[in-house]
């Protein structure tokens, strides 16, 4: 008996003989393409960024893309970090963010996070032009992250194993 975690078009389903488990395989390419959907109303990118700034999936996938999602990671990270010391008797709570840049906007939001002890996590981020509004990227991030919602038990496997 398989336990299916929302759509079959983002994962396979498979059981290990030995140990009766079963195991799910990220179909990247369909959630590649799953964000490259929201790319419309001036979103340019739509992207899975790890805790490290690695892209697990992204709508467009160019070697300036690897930059930016590794110094999306790290401002997020920075943000979590300030946080801890704005107030120390409450627990952090910090779950988006937007950037202005001086090219782009950027919505980011943490996907996925392993745990509250573990500061792993798969962050979604939408990127747009300057002239791209704030609500159309909000609106973009919290239907792709409604829409991907199903791989939240994958990568929380992946970020507890690893």
């Amino acid at each position: 008996r398989a336990l299916v975690f929302g759509s079959p078009h983002f994962c396979s389903f498979s059981l290990v003989p030995e140990g009766g488990t079963v195991v799910a395989m990220l179909r990247v390419k369909e959630v590649e393409a799953a964000l490259t959907r929201a790319m419309t109303d001036g979103v340019t990118n739509a992207m899975l960024v790890n805790d490290e700034g690695a892209l697990v999936a992204a709508a467009r996938s160019e070697e300036v893309d690897h930059t930016v999602s590794a110094v999306l990671a790290s401002i997020y990270s920075e943000y979590k970090v300030a946080e801890r010391f704005v107030d120390k008797s409450a627990p952090a709570s910090l779950q988006s963010i937007l950037f202005d840049c001086a090219t782009a906007r950027v919505a980011c939001t943490s996907f996925v996070r392993c745990a509250e002890e573990s500061d792993s996590q798969i962050l979604l981020c939408v990127c747009g032009d300057k002239g791209t509004q704030y609500g159309i990227l909000w609106s973009k991030l919290n239907l792709l992250a409604e829409s991907l919602e199903c791989l939240g038990p994958i990568f929380k496997t992946h970020l507890v194993a690893g």
